[in-house]
């Protein structure tokens, strides 16, 4: 009788009398195919990885695996106008920033949030979900006023930049008489020149001057050795004209500046000199 050699998948086994035995385990693991391999099997040859004995394959990384995206929330933008108010979303229990169009700004309010001036910028804190109202103008000029109403929400810390639209309104004074010109003889003559340069000493324009560009001419030099002067922007008013300069100094070794070797030229006469 003739016994038929049955070959099934890899499993063979003689007919007739032998009986079939299970085979034993080689302690072989296959781990697993990432569905990732098998969906970009048709479209592209999957890569055979080697994975260690030692390296569980639950923490090996599927193929194309994105990294984890960071979340980010950007400052707003809102255009505001005088007379007009804007309701401004911002956190509880953290610091708000709001950015205004004003060299100095000054804030009024009734409210319990607290408040902080810094530059141009204001600093909002709130502990309350009770709505905040401010009104935010320029330091010793009320003619323009932005009204914020304060949402206070669950949200991350915000950055809010106002842009003035409409451009600063000035209200007409037809009786006010504009201040004559200091004169050298008068009493108040030096204090007003200490107080204008207190003013830019403090980032402010002085009471009763505006400011234009720099003209030819209007040059601010000095004498010392290694430096440099620059001139930024120019107040005039009240029959006076302030130049304000940037002095850098172009040496290697520290200068002290004095201020009596910097002028504005020859046929300028000069009344005061601050750094």
């Amino acid at each position: 009788m003739t016994r038929t050699l049955i070959c099934i998948l890899g499993l063979c086994a003689l007919g007739g009398s032998i009986p079939l035995q299970a085979a034993e385990d080689p302690g072989i693991a296959l781990p697993p195919v990432p569905r990732a391999v098998l969906l970009a099997a048709n479209d592209a040859p999957a890569t055979i990885r080697h994975v260690s004995a030692e390296v569980p394959v639950e923490d090996a990384p599927e193929v194309g695996e994105a990294p984890a995206a960071t979340l980010s929330l950007g400052p707003k933008t809102i255009r505001v106008s005088s007379g007009t108010t804007a309701i401004v979303e911002v956190a509880i229990d953290h610091l708000n920033r709001i950015v205004t169009p004003f060299m100095s700004p000054q804030v009024r309010t009734v409210s319990r949030a607290t408040t902080q001036v810094d530059g141009n910028a204001i600093y909002v804190a709130t502990a309350s979900e009770e709505p905040v109202s401010i009104f935010i103008t320029e330091a010793g000029d009320t003619a323009t006023a932005i009204s914020l109403t304060l949402a206070p929400r669950h949200i991350p810390p915000r950055e809010v930049r106002l842009v003035l639209t409409g451009g600063v309104v000035r209200t007409a004074a037809p009786t006010v008489r504009p201040p004559r010109p200091l004169a050298r003889n008068d009493q108040p003559y030096v204090e007003h020149i200490a107080s204008a340069f207190r003013a830019l000493a403090q980032n402010r324009v002085p009471a009763g001057y505006e400011l234009r560009k720099a003209g030819r001419g209007e040059r601010v030099a000095c004498r010392q050795p290694g430096l440099s002067a620059t001139n930024a922007q120019v107040f005039e008013g009240r029959g006076l004209r302030i130049l304000a300069a940037k002095v850098r100094n172009g040496g290697k070794q520290a200068t002290v500046l004095e201020e009596h070797g910097c002028g504005a030229g020859s046929s300028t006469v000069v009344a005061a000199v601050a750094a």
